[in-house]
């Protein structure tokens, strides 16, 4: 009876652990130009997080540094995520645009994905985290 109950509980860790298990995700950004203003980070875990229909799963924000910049989260469990990227040089928390609507700050997407007249869709920027994952991506000047 003893033996079984050990089985029974070890068992049980090993799925509990696997499934509150985080993974690790590194984000490289590259090509700052500057050091003014924050470097604004979202990770993006669904096409309507994406969509900006709801609050994305993480945010991080940090002043910016010349050259390239790393973050690192375990906080996430495996599955599809997107990370959208924004230089917000004058510190106001948006992305400032000109009149027609054209990033006037520098901004990127994970797989550095770009899209046509807007932003790219989710398809394009999404990947899968299952381990340890880098994003290495490139803020457009």
């Amino acid at each position: 009876m003893k033996t079984l109950f050990s089985l029974v509980a070890g068992l049980y860790a090993i799925l509990v652990t696997q499934f509150i298990a985080a993974d690790t995700l590194r984000v490289v950004i590259e090509n700052v130009a500057s050091s003014e203003g924050n470097i604004m980070l979202e990770i993006l875990s669904t096409e309507a997080e994406f969509n900006g229909e709801s609050p994305a799963v993480a945010a991080i924000i940090q002043r910016a540094q010349t050259g390239k910049m790393t973050f690192t989260t375990d906080a996430l469990p495996p599955g599809e995520y997107a990370i959208r990227v924004m230089h917000d040089k004058n510190g106001n928390g948006e992305l400032d645009s000109n009149f027609v609507g054209i990033p006037k700050e520098p901004w990127a997407f994970s797989n550095n994905a770009t899209g046509k007249f807007g932003p790219p869709k989710w398809q394009a920027a999404k990947f899968a985290l299952d381990g340890e994952s880098t994003q290495a991506i490139a803020l457009n000047q």
